[in-house]
């Protein structure tokens, strides 16, 4: 995922649409065009109104709305995702995180 999609990107809530904070856990640069480009290969992006969180898993934001999360393979991938960044991801998120944490 490249940073600046954060200046687009808001909560994917209905009823919510805020701006989104980013938290990087692993990273990469890569030469693009003769520039160097920051490249996002895992991470956690919030919502500070909602508390809704999303991952970024192999340089793609899941932010599919909360019923496509709950069960299936992307709840498998986004569980895993809490498991292994779960000293990063912040404590409430973990707990009580929306639409899932760890239980």
């Amino acid at each position: 995922m490249k940073r600046w999609l954060m200046d687009i990107l808001a909560c994917s809530a209905s009823d919510c649409r805020s701006k989104l904070d980013l938290e990087v856990y692993k990273s990469h640069t890569q030469e693009s065009e003769g520039e160097e480009v920051d490249e996002i290969d895992e991470a956690l992006i919030s919502c500070p109104k909602c508390g809704r969180w999303y991952p970024v898993i192999d340089g793609i934001a899941c932010m599919l709305p909360d019923d496509l999360r709950m069960d299936g393979k992307q709840h498998i991938e986004e569980t895993a995702f809490l498991e292994r960044w779960k000293e990063k991801v912040p404590t409430d998120i973990l707990k009580n995180g929306l639409p899932f944490g760890l239980s």
